[in-house]
């Protein structure tokens, strides 16, 4: 059913066609609101979906651009069961890539699905996430020692933890004046077993 009318050519329109255009525009407009630059980079790599000796549809671009944008605008991705993090700039990067691939005719053209991306994009977060791995470890390695609490405070105090206490001993009886040690060691001796008894 038409419901409009062309005033200068009479030609009618459906509102299902101009319902359909204001959905084609949103998208156009998320896309250019994540980033022009990149927005002009994603149209190139929709010519990569086109089959030979065709023309790609608005449609078909639209649907395209539908499915890439909540990951453009989350700026992740997911990839085979795991999230990663896809800033603008690795996407821009990723698409770069596959574009150069196209120019250097080792892809497999038309595209199917936004797979091959995706996995540029994963590998690229994977090797990012191991370098800062890698840089953590390493400072971990040479980075500066906490002081620790429980361990001698000075170098005084390392030293008289080292020498072991000297071990107390009782001071022994007064020497009785005329007595030789061994007389004084069997006195002590008899005036022990006499207390035992």
């Amino acid at each position: 059913m038409s419901d409009l009318s062309c005033p200068t050519c009479g030609s009618e329109l459906d509102l299902a066609v101009l319902f359909a255009h204001e959905q084609d525009q949103r998208a156009l407009a998320r896309l250019a609101s994540v980033s022009i630059p990149l927005g002009a980079r994603v149209l190139q790599y929709l010519a990569l979906f086109t089959p030979p000796k065709q023309r790609l549809t608005s449609a078909k671009k639209i649907k395209l651009i539908l499915q890439l944008l909540p990951d453009l605008e989350r700026q992740a991705i997911t990839h085979k069961g795991r999230d990663w993090e896809a800033p603008l700039a690795a996407w821009a990067q990723a698409i770069d890539q596959m574009l150069a691939a196209r120019d250097a005719q080792r892809l497999e053209l038309p595209m199917k699905g936004h797979g091959y991306l995706f996995a540029i994009l994963a590998g690229m977060a994977d090797k990012h996430e191991a370098s800062a791995e890698q840089q953590r470890e390493q400072q971990l390695r040479t980075g500066p020692r906490a002081a620790t609490t429980n361990g001698p405070a000075s170098v005084a105090a390392l030293v008289q933890q080292a020498q072991p206490a000297a071990a107390t001993r009782p001071t022994p009886a007064a020497a009785q004046p005329g007595t030789s040690p061994t007389v004084r060691a069997m006195r002590e001796h008899i005036a022990k077993t006499k207390g035992q008894q």
